[in-house]
């Protein structure tokens, strides 16, 4: 709905308002005379109040600086004082080796990434301090002087005038409570990003430890391979065993060669990916904690965890005051369908010196634009403020039934395995016992041994599938420990 003006009502008014207050304007326009007069104090004044230039070198000693970890000592400090609506200050020791609880303290401290990010913070809080500054009034001077025809008994003259625009006073307080919004918006966006990193950080330290554990399985049952190896390869240079069995061994022996060479090549990619999320140079290599990898976990019901999910869900609070900034947005547009109005006072000296001193109103007429283009886009920008915030939250919820479904699956399947690996270890024993009594064939206890290894593998990956799952539901619901 348009704003309607009807002008000569209005402007009758004006009219009599500056009649009632002609004395106003005269004593306005004495203090205005007396501050052109002190004009070059004033000016000098306010320069002074001015902010300067500062430069800011972009140089590699500027860049080494900027991406230099803290010491140790600090991050103690650090971790010990982070403020985080889902994150809190642990215990933070390094001599025992770095935690996945740590590394995520560690990654959201020093992420470079991050650190981009928390600059939006002083660009959010510089639109703020934008949004409630009023603009300026103006100040004009002309000088009139005589330049020929009669010019007897004439004098130079001048204009001087003051206007403002007051309708700026209607948009105020919106943009400002746009502006805070939107800040509050950031705030938690980058709150969200920190949140992600983190468990991101606290993943890796989890992946490289079964990789680590997957390894040395994976060692050790290449030595028995190569044991077995060399033994056929014996057994055939004596007649004993047969090319096929020699082959076989060579190419058991090769394809688990691969397989260990696939588990460290995976190794090294997640440190240096941990590298980068705990900013640490290329090649850094850090001593990791053990922790238990759970064969099971327990997680409250999908209705516990999707009853208050918004208040932990961080980027639902984030899209949540971009909502409101917008809607204050619409606000704005639909009040600035107000024609600007700028009000003035104005004294001049004629050339036959007279002096006139009055007041003057300034009025855009809006008989094309109603900024019916501007109501429109931040209408339908709301609209998909609006549309996104649902979406989010009916993901978000979909997520999290998913991840309780996947890990009821893991658990299940861990419980499986676990019942293999048992009864694989018990065959082992036995074979290990007829072994040792030279009952049994070494390519036949080593097979068993293998058995026993790739279950163990098995189970290792499941239980990385859990914590992977774990951790996404963690992220999901917004709870740091479930």
């Amino acid at each position: 709905m348009c704003v309607r003006i009807t002008l000569i009502p209005a402007l009758t008014i004006i009219t009599a308002l500056i009649n009632d207050f002609s004395g106003l304007l005269k004593a306005a326009f004495k203090r205005l005379k007396s501050i052109i007069d002190h004009a070059p104090v004033l000016l000098a004044l306010t320069l002074t109040a001015c902010a300067t230039y500062q430069a800011k070198e972009l140089n590699e000693q500027a860049i080494a600086q900027q991406n230099a970890n803290p010491s140790i000592a600090q991050l103690h400090i650090q971790a010990s004082q982070i403020k985080h609506p889902l994150l809190k200050p642990i215990p933070f020791d390094l001599s025992d080796g770095l935690s996945p609880d740590e590394a995520a303290m560690i990654a959201v401290i020093q992420n470079p990434e991050l650190r981009v990010a928390r600059t939006k913070q002083g660009i959010a809080t510089a639109q703020v301090l934008q949004a409630g500054l009023l603009p300026n009034p103006r100040l004009a001077y002309n000088f009139a002087a005589v330049t020929g025809g009669l010019d007897q008994g004439k004098v130079q003259g001048y204009g001087l005038s003051l206007d403002w625009e007051f309708t700026s006073l209607l948009t105020r307080s919106n943009k400002v409570l746009a502006a805070q919004a939107e800040q509050q918006s950031i705030d938690l966006q980058i709150a969200w990003q920190e949140w992600q990193v983190a468990q991101a950080a606290k993943l890796a330290c989890y992946q490289l430890q079964v990789y680590d554990q997957q390894y040395s399985l994976l060692s050790e049952s290449l030595k028995r391979l190569d044991s077995n190896k060399l033994q056929i390869q014996k057994a055939l240079d004596h007649g004993w065993a047969t090319t096929l069995e020699n082959t076989t061994a060579i190419i058991a022996a090769e394809a688990l060669e691969s397989r260990l060479q696939a588990v460290l090549q995976q190794k090294q990619h997640q440190q240096e990916r941990l590298n980068r999320v705990l900013g640490q140079p290329p090649g850094q290599i850090m001593t990791y904690q053990a922790t238990d990898l759970p064969d099971e976990l327990i997680t409250p019901n999908f209705e516990q965890l999707t009853q208050d999910l918004t208040p932990h869900r961080l980027d639902l609070l984030a899209l949540k005051q971009g909502y409101q900034a917008q809607e204050e947005q619409l606000r704005i547009a639909i009040l600035q369908q107000f024609p600007k109005i700028s009000l003035g006072l104005t004294q001049t000296k004629n050339n036959s010196n007279y002096y006139t001193v009055g007041a003057g109103v300034a009025l855009s007429l809006p008989l094309f634009d109603q900024n019916q283009g501007v109501i429109a886009l931040a209408t339908a920008s709301r609209q998909l403020l609006f549309d996104e915030y649902s979406n989010r939250d009916f993901q978000s919820k979909a997520d999290v039934a998913e991840l309780l479904t996947t890990i009821t699956s893991i658990n299940t399947e861990i419980k499986t395995a676990r019942t293999g690996l048992s009864q694989l270890e018990t065959l082992f024993n036995a074979y290990t016992t007829a072994n040792n009594e030279h009952q049994i064939d070494q390519p036949t206890y080593y097979a068993a041994w293998n058995n026993v290894t790739d279950k163990h593998i098995e189970v290792l990956t499941l239980q990385l599938h859990l914590i992977e799952a774990r951790i996404a539901l963690e992220t999901a619901t917004g709870r740091y420990a479930l």
